[in-house]
């Protein structure tokens, strides 16, 4: 796939649209929901919903979880699953991560 480009007023527009729509921002709270989840939309059906061609939507998506999230977290969920994996090929099942356990 060859170099895109999105219109900055483009992606100004609707990239906080495209996330709320998307997987990319999800929500941890069980107990306290003030009104129904609704599932995250494709990239084809967010491109629908907004008017928009799917490609445009996928590059909004991508741009905007990198501009939304500091490197050092992407740092962190890289550690993170790197000593996930290690530790359940090691224990299988049972590996339980010290550091995240408690949260």
């Amino acid at each position: 796939m060859g170099f895109y480009y999105v219109d900055p007023e483009t992606y100004k527009r609707y990239k906080d649209q495209v996330l709320e729509l998307s997987n990319s921002i999800q929500v941890n709270i069980n107990e306290h929901l003030r009104e129904k989840r609704q599932g995250c939309l494709s990239d084809k059906e967010i491109a629908a919903k907004l008017g928009l061609d799917e490609r445009t939507v996928t590059e909004i998506r991508v741009v905007a979880e990198r501009d939304y999230y500091p490197v050092d977290e992407w740092d962190e969920a890289i550690r993170f699953k790197d000593e996930a994996c290690r530790g359940f090929a090691k224990s299988g099942v049972a590996f339980k991560m010290k550091k995240y356990s408690s949260k």
